[in-house]
């Protein structure tokens, strides 16, 4: 009688519980199979494959809203421009067109660059900032601390946003490392101050480094070596590649020959050669020209010395 009692017992409290959740599990699994048969999709191989051609990063730089929607694109042919992608680089550019065959693009390496000269030995403090340390913040407060309300704020907003450590802050403002930049776009899209472009990544480049449109007497009240307008650069130029932009001078890249002529004329030494490099073991910053700004009235000085030399030697 008591093995009996036992019986049903562990029917009742282990066995029936262990079939009807069993029997459950059987049953949800079979519905489970039925409804992915019922919602199979079939995947796209060719999808699939220029996904992974593609770096993933969906920065948007391509114009598309990410990686997937730029592979769609090309899947779909509402672009035949493999080349679009400057975080791949030439090297995904020409395996997009092998794979889709397409004509390989001309691809143009590209990097970031911060159009900005105002360190701290060129402008000076407004007020002291103690708010949160963030360029939004401080550009939200009277546009910042620093005498330039135009210039790089230096708190690092760029440089947290970059992915791939291309940024870095130095005598006051960002930086970027021109050989690790990828052009990606996102320290762009972070700058409050819109002091972030890309440009062609020519390590001889000349570029106007400053985004100021203040008159040249209060730029120079704020920032010693800002753009002053004096057309200097503008009027040297024979290639018809630097216009005003009000009181800005702004250098095409695409029309610029890197004569380096714009250079010698300016005033206050905000056109500069060459792209920036990583900091050298002080943390100074570095860059890639070779094309120093010397003062135009030390290099007439200079003229005058060497010809009146030239003079007493005949």
């Amino acid at each position: 009688m008591t093995d009996l009692i036992f019986t049903v017992l562990f029917i009742e409290a282990f066995l029936l519980p262990a079939l009807i959740g069993g029997g459950i599990a059987l049953g949800m699994g079979i519905i489970i199979m039925i409804a992915a048969r019922v919602f199979f999709v079939p995947v796209d191989e060719k999808m699939k494959k220029l996904v992974n051609i593609l770096p993933g990063i969906n920065c948007g730089a391509c114009g598309y809203s990410g990686c997937e929607e730029y592979a769609n694109a090309l899947r779909n042919g509402e672009t035949d421009d493999a080349g679009k992608c400057p975080v791949g680089g030439a090297a995904t550019a020409s395996e997009l067109a092998e794979f889709l065959g397409l004509e390989i693009p001309d691809f143009t390496p590209q990097a970031a660059h911060v159009f900005c000269h105002g360190t701290l030995q060129h402008t000076s403090k407004r007020f002291d900032y103690s708010g949160t340390v963030s360029c939004a913040a401080a550009h939200g407060l009277f546009s910042g601390p620093n005498s330039c309300t135009y210039g790089c704020l230096g708190f690092g907003d760029c440089a947290q946003a970059c992915p791939y450590d291309a940024i870095y802050m130095a005598d006051g403002i960002a930086h970027v490392d021109s050989l690790k930049c990828t052009a990606c776009g996102l320290c762009v899209k972070t700058c409050p101050k819109l002091l972030i472009e890309i440009i062609p990544k020519h390590l001889n480049t000349y570029t106007v480094k400053c985004k100021n449109k203040w008159p040249g007497a209060q730029t120079r009240k704020n920032c010693s070596i800002g753009c002053i307008g004096c057309r200097m650069c503008y009027k040297t130029c024979r290639f018809d590649a630097i216009s005003m932009d009000g009181p800005l001078a702004v250098i095409d890249q695409e029309k610029c020959t890197r004569c380096g002529e714009c250079l010698d004329v300016c005033p206050t030494g905000t056109i500069h050669n060459g792209l920036m490099l990583a900091p050298d073991a002080e943390n100074h910053p570095r860059s890639s020209g070779l094309h120093l700004w010397v003062d135009p009235k030390i290099r007439r000085k200079q003229a005058e010395t060497q010809k009146n030399a030239a003079k007493h030697d005949e």
